[in-house]
């Protein structure tokens, strides 16, 4: 009966907290420039070789600002927008057997993503990533014949797209610069 009463108080603590938080305007999500309400995420540009993963980084662009972003996503005109660019992807072997037979494989993306004032035109930052997730090929003749790469290839993209919201929305001393970093322009 105790642990009732516990369980009882602790809930109604969790739930006044959360209405005083309310109360005193304080917001979950990322934060963004003075009077942005909206956010039109272009669609990607893939200069990799790889057909159709420009709609798959687009995919993950759009769950990443869902999911971080207190901006209601746009279709046409926007106070701001992300326009991302798949600026390679390589496929990498990886672990052999001892009879020479690939076991585990890699594939490696670099992106660049540049959030832009929608009246203006004007970059107000970009970010550049690069990551890596490696798969097991199993049976498939090559890397990129494994069932498992699409899977990878998709776990790569949602955690870059997630990079990529933290690295432009984040307050500027909570950045750092450099290639995996934001640059301000």
């Amino acid at each position: 009966m105790r642990s009732l009463r516990l369980k009882v108080a602790a809930f109604a603590l969790v739930g006044l907290v959360g209405l005083t938080a309310a109360g005193c305007g304080w917001r979950a999500g990322m934060p963004v420039p003075n009077g942005a309400r909206t956010l039109a995420i272009g669609f990607a540009q893939n200069d990799a070789r790889l057909p159709e993963l420009e709609v798959d980084l687009t995919d993950a662009l759009h769950r990443a600002a869902l999911d971080r972003l207190d901006l209601a996503i746009a279709t046409g005109a926007a106070d701001l927008r992300l326009s991302a660019r798949i600026v390679d992807l390589r496929r990498r072997g990886g672990v052999r057997s001892d009879e020479a037979r690939l076991l585990e494989a890699g594939v490696t993306f670099v992106i660049e993503v540049d959030l832009v004032d929608g009246a203006s035109g004007a970059v107000l930052r970009s970010t550049r990533r690069r990551l890596t997730a490696g798969y097991v090929v199993g049976t498939a003749e090559s890397p990129a014949t494994a069932p498992e790469e699409p899977q990878a290839r998709e776990r790569l993209l949602d955690n870059l797209a997630d990079g990529v919201v933290l690295d432009l929305f984040a307050p500027l001393s909570y950045n750092r610069s450099g290639e995996d970093g934001v640059a301000p322009r």
